[in-house]
């Protein structure tokens, strides 16, 4: 049995064949071409994308199909599935001015409890409301709902998705009736909201005879993209935290939490059970890594060897990695990164292990700040550093586990999504391998956090002179 994946993301369709114990079997990408508007996209070009990826993967065996992608799109399709305008990505601001026209009356009616999040322009109900939907029997969240439609005739989205419309009660996990009447937003343009795990239906025989699979194949829900990486890198229970080291990055906690209580973070509804995801952008993540090897003229494999050579005896030089300043645990858009605690004998290796353990301090304290205390899951390019997963482990003090293939996270969750559905137990090979904290670096690790706040706060004085 194998379960294939699509990823339907910003930039590329990414088509990934799982064996049934989550071993990767093959994947393949597929671009879309050059958009017309900027943040716009033909919803045609994710299916040809499908089309391309999936014709180029071994089809023999693949038992079920399941999706991730885009969330907090606006996507419109007619009664036939036929989109009826380009969809409206989670990035178009075109929602500003309708956001502005009703923030009074939903601070009124405590929109930010209902939601679990605070409302904002980029929400697909602000699109609807700017755009309207002339000619529209749905509106779509996601861009895997786009693909679900497509491939079975059905039409949904799940809670993951539904969290990003500003429309759906986190608390119920249904489109919130005194939200849909203060936006006047026709509740019939609203697809039904179901689990990740649900199977939802068979693949149609247009998609395939398109596809070369099989028509019924199974098609599971699946997930959005932040929510199908969390679930990707492993964090599935309370406590549990998924660190995303991209250009940008994230850390993502798991809670039981269903309270409708004011958090800093953005509230995705779990996929996989009645909790929440709780996410804080990191600014300075992979990009602060990039930086620092570009500006000491490293390539990435000799970066890599330096910081293997500097991680045997590391010394107190310390970076504070705000090159974009900060917007959590605390916001400072005016911080700005600085070395600190620099020797003469100090080198390209040591700062560049300084950049690493930088990021991994910054983290930390969100990690802190958000009070999830289990296991943490470490996902995304920079996870695939020989080096950089022993430094979290080492800063955050507990266990941190990187799975094999840590850029395909979201394709992993959509595969664990699926491997609820079908009754499948998650086997080693989606478990990848676990790093410990080093009990000899605690007192060190100790000194340098100490000495990473201290000079925090020192910049951020700095930045207001």
């Amino acid at each position: 049995m194998s379960i294939l994946v699509l990823d339907c993301g910003s930039s590329a369709l990414k088509a990934t064949v799982f064996a049934d114990d989550g071993a990767v079997i093959a994947t393949a990408d597929a671009g879309y071409p050059a958009a017309a508007t900027p943040h716009r996209r033909a919803p045609e070009d994710w299916w040809r994308a499908v089309v391309d990826a999936v014709g180029r993967l071994p089809r023999e065996g693949v038992s079920a199909l399941s999706l991730t992608g885009m969330m907090e799109n606006l996507i419109a399709v007619d009664a036939l599935g036929q989109p009826v305008r380009d969809a409206v990505l989670y990035s178009d601001p075109i929602g500003t001015e309708a956001f502005d026209a009703v923030a009074a009356r939903l601070a009124a009616a405590d929109a930010t409890a209902i939601l679990g999040n605070a409302p904002r322009p980029l929400m697909t109900a602000f699109k609807l409301k700017a755009l309207g939907a002339a000619g529209a029997r749905w509106v779509l969240p996601g861009s895997k709902d786009f693909l679900a439609l497509r491939l079975t005739g059905v039409v949904a989205t799940d809670p993951s998705c539904a969290s990003t419309t500003g429309l759906m009660d986190i608390g119920t996990r249904d489109w919130s009736s005194d939200l849909v009447a203060l936006l006047e937003v026709d509740r019939g343009l609203l697809p039904p909201i179901v689990a990740a795990e649900t199977v939802l239906g068979g693949l149609t025989e247009a998609a395939a005879a398109a596809l070369g699979l099989p028509a019924g194949l199974p098609v599971v829900n699946g997930c959005g993209d932040a929510a199908a990486t969390t679930i990707g890198s492993g964090a599935e229970r309370p406590d549990e935290v998924s660190i995303y080291l991209g250009t940008s990055g994230w850390v993502a906690g798991v809670t039981a939490l269903t309270e409708r209580m004011p958090r800093p973070y953005y509230r995705l509804a779990h996929p996989l059970h009645g909790g929440l995801i709780e996410v804080a952008p990191i600014l300075s993540a992979g990009a602060a890594a990039q930086w620092a090897r570009e500006t000491l003229g490293l390539t990435l494999q000799d970066a890599e060897r330096l910081a293997g050579e500097a991680d045997a005896s590391p010394t107190g030089a310390l970076f504070l990695p705000y090159l974009n300043g900060e917007r959590t645990p605390f916001v400072d858009l005016e911080l700005r990164a600085g070395f600190a605690n620099v020797a003469a004998g100090d080198n390209a290796a040591t700062l560049y292990y300084a950049a690493l353990e930088g990021v991994a301090f910054a983290i930390a304290a969100n990690v802190q700040a958000m009070g999830a205390a289990g296991p943490v899951y470490l996902v995304g390019g920079g996870a695939q550093s020989a080096v950089w997963p022993q430094i979290m482990a080492d800063v955050l003090g507990r266990e941190v586990t990187v799975p094999q293939h840590p850029v395909l996270a979201a394709s992993l969750g959509a595969y664990r999504a699926a491997a609820t559905a079908l009754g499948l137990a998650i086997g080693a090979a989606a478990r990848g391998r676990v790093y410990w904290p080093r009990a000899d670096r605690a007192a060190r690790i100790a000194r340098q956090q100490q000495r990473f706040e201290r000079a925090t706060g020192m910049l951020r004085e700095l930045a207001r002179i």
